[in-house]
């Protein structure tokens, strides 16, 4: 699902609710919602959402890898990683 098609189907979804929001609306909470994720994560916090699963940095391990083009072993650092588990109520709904 893109952003656009997320974004039609929340404003159709608060019309369900007996909400008319613009598209600019929408599309303006989304981002805000969206920019605050990604501030939460840059910062090392995890983000809980109830109900979806938590997204978490964590950071991976520097390992060696195998340079193909020059046949030499290589350590390869290790970095920051997003980690996402979903909550026990998106597994059940996806039969996980």
């Amino acid at each position: 699902m893109t952003r656009q098609e997320l974004e039609k189907k929340v404003r159709k979804r608060l019309r369900e609710f007996g909400l008319s929001w613009s598209r600019a609306e929408v599309h303006t909470v989304l981002s805000a919602f969206i920019e605050l994720i990604h501030e939460t994560l840059a910062s090392g916090e995890s983000v809980r959402l109830t109900g979806f699963g938590t997204l978490e940095v964590s950071l991976r391990a520097p390992r060696k890898g195998y340079h193909f083009p020059s046949g030499k072993i290589i350590e390869i650092p290790g970095r920051q990683v997003i980690r996402f588990r979903p909550s026990r109520r998106l597994k059940r709904r996806l039969r996980y």
